[in-house]
């Protein structure tokens, strides 16, 4: 028989209960906390998620946005027309432009990462680095002339300037290649022209002073002559002293054809049909069988707006120099080819005008560097005989139908005349 429970031990086990009932009620508090404090977390998290998506989105489009500006940059940087060198402070190449590559002959790709006495044979831009870091200038320039590896030389004003962080401090040099080739060229047209130009002026009123006295000495050599008809040795002397005068009023007319401002006619001249003639025989052009004559006309027709007589005046002239040169023998080349040339201040393809483009190269011994700055001065002559006026008249007639005459020559090889005048433009030469 079961003893009966205590009542002691009955309320014990009625404050076990109800504090595990406590608990259970605090677990579930606690529980019921938790679950809030998760859902709130979770709520966070997803807020926190699309906060990082588009934080994500908007540094993809910052990136995106500066890959574009780094690409227009770069863009930029090889649309200049000026060659662009980066070096840093170490002295290696970071930045090489496309035109930097076209004026110093070499291939960008192959000079980044490298030294400035790696890829060029000379010191001119390693120079420069350093004075611009001796002196501490801004920029500092020179001008020089630059020997491409195929041997082309190109006249080039270098600049060096400064590269600054934001902090002030230089990181390297950007070097800037400026080709002035073709302006040098102009200038020395333009010294050239106005050389020519005062010793015409001079020369005409020398011609004229001369040309009075001459003409009396013709006319007392004449009387002369016919007081000594009974005597034909002393008759003979007085012969000499009129062929003489005959001689110099030839020269003189010669000098006052330099002298003349030419003013061609506004008519149409295909070059080509006078070209083919006159290498055929017209104005006594007589090519030696030894010489072998090339003609590269261009298909098309060639069209100038020059005045033909006065062309006459000029490719006779080019064409018996060039047979000259080569008295053994040799290869005449005439090439004629179109080409599309800027005016002053204008800008490629804008505002240009076609020009037809006239070329007499011979294969004599050439002609020497200190020569072929000579040539078109008016008397300036290499041969025996002649007057040295025909390369000074060519020029003035060239000239005036605005066009260019220049003379290239690799002495012992070759001898090039490149004659440039304007294509005929109905819309323009036709009203």
């Amino acid at each position: 028989m079961i003893p009966p429970m205590t009542t002691s031990t009955g309320k014990e086990n009625g404050k076990d209960i109800e504090a595990l009932i406590k608990k259970m009620e605090a677990f579930n508090e606690v529980a019921e906390q938790l679950q809030h404090s998760y859902d709130e977390l979770q709520v966070r998290v997803k807020q926190l998620d699309l906060e990082l998506a588009d934080k994500n989105k908007e540094l993809e489009k910052n990136l995106v946005e500066k890959e574009e500006v780094k690409n227009y940059l770069n863009d930029i940087l090889e649309s200049l027309t000026n060659g662009v060198m980066v070096v840093d402070r170490s002295g290696r190449i970071t930045t090489f432009n496309q035109t930097a590559g076209n004026l110093t002959g070499l291939k960008p790709q192959n000079c980044l990462g490298k030294t400035l006495k790696e890829v060029f044979p000379f010191d001119l831009f390693e120079n420069l680095v350093s004075r611009l870091e001796k002196n501490h200038k801004e920029t500092i320039s020179r001008d020089e002339d630059i020997t491409t590896p195929e041997k082309k030389i190109i006249h080039a004003r270098v600049s060096a300037s400064p590269v600054w962080d934001n902090h002030g401090g230089q990181i390297g040099t950007v070097l800037i290649l400026q080709d002035r080739t073709d302006l040098r060229r102009l200038e020395e047209f333009a010294h050239r022209n106005q050389r020519l130009r005062e010793m015409g002026e001079m020369a005409a009123g020398i011609a004229h002073e001369i040309r009075n006295p001459l003409g009396s000495i013709e006319l007392f050599a004449s009387l002369l002559k016919k007081d000594l008809e009974g005597d034909p040795e002393k008759a003979k002397l007085v012969q000499h002293i009129r062929a003489g005068v005959q001689n110099m009023d030839r020269i003189i007319s010669t000098l006052l054809l330099f002298a003349k401002s030419s003013q061609p006619s506004r008519q149409q001249c295909d070059i080509n049909l006078l070209l083919a003639e006159l290498l055929d025989g017209l104005d006594d052009i007589r090519v030696p069988g030894n010489i072998k004559v090339v003609r590269d006309f261009g298909k098309e027709e060639m069209l100038a707006n020059g005045d033909r007589e006065l062309l006459r005046q000029v490719f006779p002239n080019l064409i018996r120099n060039a047979i000259q040169a080569m008295p053994d023998g040799g290869e005449l080349r005439l090439q004629t080819e179109k080409a599309l040339i800027p005016v002053s201040g204008s800008e490629s393809g804008k505002g240009a005008r076609k020009f037809i483009t006239v070329t007499v190269t011979d294969t004599g011994g050439g002609i020497s560097a200190d020569d072929l700055t000579r040539i078109f001065n008016p008397f300036f002559t290499t041969k025996d005989k002649g007057t040295g006026l025909g390369l000074a008249i060519s020029h003035n007639i060239i000239k005036a139908h605005q066009g260019t005459i220049e003379a290239m020559s690799e002495e012992g090889k070759s001898t090039s005349f490149t004659v440039k005048i304007p294509c005929w433009d109905e819309d323009f030469d036709g009203k």
